[in-house]
């Protein structure tokens, strides 16, 4: 019996996660701009996926979600642009775009587990904050080490109004994020 229930709980994650996985590709591939910033809304989606399936699952969806990015227009210039060896650039750049989305991924997770013990709306709203410090972390400081300090500069200040509305963004959304693992977690 206690063989079946693990199955039913391993075919429930991997749904969760099929499901999530393609609200991550269709959110990311939808541009969402407020004015001349474009929005992740993938995010809140690892967010989920994290506080429901786990760190491995947060993992799955950030690096889903770095994989999109590598086929947007915007990412293909990091390609070649900032370096004149291709291989040198175009490692340094996935490397960057997965490794934010996959670390993104795997710090909400651990911090939902850690803080779900206090609360889950908590939880929520750290776990919201630490995916997008991650993700824009993790960006900013590829761009300084790997890519050209000028641009690097210019991105930077870039990042700083598109990270101030992407975590209000997420802090918004973190009330419905939420309500769905409040829906799936009372149903166990």
């Amino acid at each position: 019996m206690a063989i079946q229930r693990k199955n039913t709980l391993d075919v429930r994650k991997l749904t969760y996660v099929a499901i999530l996985t393609a609200l991550v590709v269709v959110l990311q591939l939808l541009p969402v701009k407020i004015g001349p910033f474009e929005i992740a809304l993938s995010v809140p989606v690892i967010i989920i996926g994290a506080a429901l399936c786990g760190v491995g699952a947060g993992a799955w969806l950030g690096c889903v979600f770095g994989l999109v990015v590598m086929f947007l227009p915007g990412t293909q210039a990091y390609l070649t642009f900032y370096d004149d060896s291709l291989v040198y650039s175009a490692f340094c750049t996935i490397l960057v775009v997965f490794g934010k989305g996959a670390l993104a991924g795997v710090f909400a997770a651990l911090v939902y587990k850690l803080c779900e013990k206090v609360n889950r709306y908590f939880a929520v709203f750290i776990s919201a904050i630490v995916a997008t410090v991650t993700n824009t972390s993790i960006f900013l400081l590829g761009s300084v080490l790997f890519f050209q300090q000028g641009v690097a500069l210019v991105v930077s200040v870039f990042i700083s109004w598109n990270f101030v509305i992407e975590l209000a963004v997420n802090m918004l959304l973190a009330p419905i994020i939420y309500r769905i693992i409040n829906i799936k977690k009372t149903k166990q």
